[in-house]
C-alpha cells in the first residue's frame, strides 16, 4: 500500500509541474529563427538580444532585437496563440485558464521599421486548422507595419476549417505590431 501511495505521490507531483510550466516547456527553435534571420538580412553575423522589459511580461511571448556589428536590424517575436477548447470549438469557453486551450507557436522577424519580413509556425499543438501553417497564406502578412488594422476575411484571406487559428493568428500578429511599434517609437527618440 505504501508503495502504492508513493508512486501515485510521484506521477501526481509530475503532471503538477508540467502543468505549471507555461512556454518554457516549449523549445525555441533558435536554428530555424537563425535561419530565417540570415536569409531575411543575409548576414550571418548576428545577435539576439532579449527585450527583458517585455519578456517578463508574458509566459508566452519572447521578443529578440537582431544587432550585427553594433547596428540594430530588426525584431524576432516569438509568442503562443491559443485557438480552439480542447474538446472543440464549441466547448464551454468559462474557464480563464489557458490550460484547456488547443494551441500553436510562431514566430515572425521584421525589419527595423518594424515591418514584417516572415511568419513560421514551427509548434502547432491544436487539432483542427493546420491549413495556417502554410506558406502561401503567412505570406498575406508579409510587409504589414500595423499601421492599420488588418481585417480577417477581407484582408486576411479567411480559411475554411481554420477559422479559429487563423483568426488568433491574425489578431496577435496585430499585437505583435503594437509592441514593436512601441519598440521603434522609442528608439527613434
Amino acid at each position: 500500500m505504501l508503495k502504492l501511495v508513493s508512486i501515485y505521490l510521484i506521477i501526481f507531483s509530475g503532471v503538477i509541474q508540467l502543468g505549471f510550466s507555461a512556454f518554457d516547456d516549449v523549445k525555441i527553435p533558435m536554428k530555424k529563427i537563425e535561419k530565417s534571420v540570415k536569409r531575411e538580412f543575409m548576414s550571418s553575423e548576428f545577435k539576439l538580444l532579449p527585450i527583458d522589459g517585455y519578456n517578463n511580461q508574458n509566459p508566452y511571448t519572447k521578443i529578440y532585437q537582431i544587432e550585427s556589428i553594433n547596428e540594430y536590424h530588426g525584431y524576432v517575436y516569438i509568442s503562443r496563440v491559443f485557438s480552439c477548447r480542447s474538446g472543440g470549438c464549441d466547448a464551454d469557453r468559462q474557464s480563464s485558464t489557458n490550460d484547456s486551450f488547443e494551441f500553436f507557436d510562431y514566430f515572425l522577424v521584421t525589419n527595423y521599421a518594424g515591418e514584417v519580413l516572415n511568419v513560421k509556425i514551427y509548434n502547432y499543438q491544436a487539432t483542427q486548422g493546420h491549413q495556417v501553417m502554410s506558406k502561401g497564406w503567412l505570406k498575406q502578412f508579409v510587409g504589414f507595419k500595423g499601421e492599420n488594422t488588418l481585417d480577417y476575411g477581407s484582408d486576411i484571406e479567411a480559411i475554411s476549417g481554420a477559422t479559429m487559428s487563423a483568426s488568433a493568428l491574425t489578431n496577435d500578429i496585430q499585437e505583435a505590431e503594437k509592441i514593436i511599434r512601441k519598440l521603434t517609437d522609442n528608439s527613434i527618440q
